[in-house]
């Protein structure tokens, strides 16, 4: 067999490496991918209070897609935008593919922190709670952020020192105690009367409170502050 010309050789090479590259331009660049979704995250994170910090994990290379005219991201129903999540990349035209690409947003703001450790059934005061900068990111529902939001509620569950206040571990003061001696207040535009009488039930400000009063009689009010139930007629 003779042996292949010079020529010939870099001829075959060439070739062979413009076909390599013929191809690969068929095919949809990972980083165009990724870019795609940090973009979408970051458009729709914009307004989140603290420093967010987007990351985003390639497709395998293993796995080729065809080159799109329009990349379109979305966001899967139940997914949320903060934490260890995945954003949708896909093309409509001229081929059809979709790909899930992983990301971790990263969000670093001020929170409420407790001072101390706070036992259940506690009042928080002002003392109890400072802000401080931390990462929020294990906390998606929502930490407090001002003194105001915890300062008078009550802890529904214990609370360690240096840990965020959040909406599901404090509970408003119970202005009204099932048992309790408390003053109905009645009025109307014209009048205004009061009585005494005896709490049926527990209640937060604003709700509902059933009162036996001296008479026997049974009324409905709303509690208005500590001991005290306001009824309008």
């Amino acid at each position: 067999m003779k042996p292949m010309h010079p020529s010939n050789s870099y001829f075959a090479l060439g070739l062979a490496l413009f076909c390599s590259l013929a191809h690969a331009a068929e095919w949809q660049s990972r980083e165009s991918i990724l870019a795609a979704a940090e973009s979408f995250v970051a458009q729709k994170t914009a307004n989140i209070d603290g420093e967010v910090t987007i990351s985003s994990t390639p497709p395998d290379a293993r796995v080729k897609v065809a080159k799109c005219d329009n990349l379109e991201s979305s966001l899967q129903s139940g997914n949320k935008l903060w934490g260890r999540t995945s954003v949708t990349v896909s093309c409509n035209s001229p081929a059809k593919w979709s790909l899930r690409v992983p990301v971790n947003i990263k969000v670093v703001g001020q929170a409420l922190v407790a001072t101390r450790a706070i036992g259940s059934g506690q009042t928080i005061e002002a003392q109890d709670v400072t802000v401080e900068t931390l990462d929020l990111t294990p906390y998606p529902i929502g930490v407090f952020k001002n003194p105001e939001q915890a300062i008078g509620k009550v802890t529904a569950s214990s609370i360690a020192v240096g840990a965020p206040l959040r909406a599901e571990v404090l509970r408003a003061q119970m202005l009204i105690k099932q048992g309790q001696q408390v003053v109905v207040v009645a009025q109307s535009a014209h009048i205004k009367v009061s009585t005494e009488g005896v709490a049926m039930n527990n209640a937060q400000a604003g709700q509902v409170v059933g009162v036996k009063t001296k008479s026997g009689a049974v009324v409905k009010g709303i509690a208005k502050s500590e001991g005290v139930v306001e009824v309008n007629f």
